[in-house]
């Protein structure tokens, strides 16, 4: 008798194979052999402004040592503000005392905070970040999938956080309305929607073959160049065919319009991009998202607070808050968001647990730990095991603090344990701390994070 995998690999739809692809792909991971296999899935909440360290240790633990600390979190109470997290403590590690001095130290780290590297607002990414590595290594209907607060008046941005290689910045939606259309608007869609994307894609390829003319006519730099634009109309076209095949899905699990999809108070743009995030990876249109909260001209009226996140960072008050009061009421409001986030993949049964099972959320700042850095602690809060991957159960590990003489514990060895995790494995990833000693000392992943 015929196994399924090997109908699978016999099964032929010509151009049909294209747009089905990923129901095909689903039905191999769970049969393709003996133990069944899921996607994994990988979502980065970047805050800006520094994720203040001290505000993350549960009673009774502290940070900054000269040792390891290693501490279960099951007896501990979690710190003000994270209380959402609560369902979840089993599957939650605290994570201190890794060091960053490798990227840029101020106001913002840019794409080092995801990528272990030195950059510049306004110079082009030097190599690619774990979020657009991995989207490579775990491919979707959209890759990548970016969604930043903005103030509304942005479609899409490029905040200088994710890319996926050199010169290759990945965009971030900014707008909800118009978010939900890029992500979920065939649904919406009246009539045929196969033969409307189909005759786009006729257009697309029209475009991309006007492009390969031109490039033959171009230099080795112009043709790479223009090789980025060809890819993204190429990429267009077999994405519009494979939603065209995921109708169904995507009318089961697409999040529901409300008012703050349209309102004014960018607050409620975050909660609709933490809402179409969760969709995004139960429909399986991406394994990627990256959910960039906020930089420093953004404001946070909508859960009380005045001062935009720039002032807050000097010490700005707002009414009776305090501006230490402010950046509590932030931490938590995200906070609040992940733990809904969570809630949702927990309620999507897959194989004998459900998908949050198969994701792993991190939560950390663009800034390391203060409004004006200095990259010495990078605290991050790790949700999520990746099916076994991680060793994240219930954990509160904190490595020696930066300068004490077993410190080489970097934010690029635990980039670099993500992809071990994973099992895309890469010897180290990112760039080495000099200040630290030779390379070697610091490369690979931390071992005590890997299952």
């Amino acid at each position: 008798m015929l196994s399924r995998r090997t109908m699978l690999k016999g099964l032929t739809l010509g151009a049909g194979s294209l747009a089905l692809s990923p129901f095909l792909n689903h039905l191999e991971m769970l049969h393709g052999g003996d133990v069944p296999q899921f996607p994994k899935r990988f979502v980065f909440v970047v805050k800006g402004s520094g994720l203040q360290a001290d505000f993350l240790n549960p009673a009774g633990l502290q940070h900054g040592g000269d040792r390891i600390v290693d501490e279960p979190l099951a007896d501990r109470r979690l710190a003000a503000g994270m209380e959402s997290l609560e369902p979840f403590r089993a599957k939650l590690t605290i994570l201190q005392g890794l060091s960053g001095k490798m990227c840029t130290t101020g106001h913002n780290a840019f794409y080092g905070a995801l990528g272990a590297y030195r950059a510049q607002e306004h110079e082009q990414p030097s190599t690619e970040t774990i979020d657009g590595f991995l989207a490579k290594k775990f491919p979707s209907v959209f890759g990548h999938i970016g969604l930043k607060m903005g103030d509304g008046s942005q479609g899409i941005a490029y905040p200088s956080i994710s890319a996926a290689g050199e010169n290759q910045q990945l965009p971030f939606q900014c707008n909800p309305e118009l978010a939900y259309q890029n992500l979920f608007g065939s649904i919406a869609s009246g009539g045929d929607v196969r033969q409307k994307y189909q005759r786009t894609g006729n257009v697309l390829d029209a475009m991309a073959d006007d492009i390969r003319n031109l490039q033959r006519t171009l230099g080795s730099g112009e043709r790479e160049k223009l090789g980025y634009y060809l890819s993204g109309f190429e990429s267009l076209r077999d994405r519009r065919l494979k939603l065209a095949s995921m109708q169904e899905v995507l009318r089961n699990h697409a999040p529901e319009i409300s008012d703050k999809y349209a309102s004014s108070v960018t607050t409620h743009h975050l909660e609709a991009h933490f809402d179409m995030a969760a969709a995004a990876l139960i429909t399986g249109i991406t394994n990627v998202a990256t959910l960039h909260c906020d930089e420093l001209g953004s404001s946070y009226a909508g859960i009380g607070i005045t001062p935009i996140v720039h002032s807050v960072g000097h010490g700005a008050d707002s009414g009776t808050l305090s501006s230490q009061d402010c950046r509590n009421l932030i931490r938590k409001f995200h906070f609040d968001l992940i733990g809904d986030f969570a809630q949702k993949l927990a309620a999507i049964p897959e194989g004998a647990g459900t998908m949050l099972d198969n994701t792993v959320i991190v939560y950390l700042s663009d800034n390391s730990d203060k409004h004006h850095s200095t990259a010495v602690e990078w605290p991050m809060v790790v949700l999520g095991d990746l099916g076994g991957g991680l060793k994240t159960g219930g954990r509160y590990l904190s490595y020696p603090r930066y300068g004490a003489s077993s410190h080489h514990h970097t934010i690029g060895n635990w980039l670099t344990t993500l992809t071990h995790a994973a099992g895309v494995p890469v010897d180290h990833f990112g760039q080495p701390d000099f200040a630290l000693g030779k390379p070697q000392i610091q490369s690979g992943p931390l071992a005590e994070l890997l299952a």
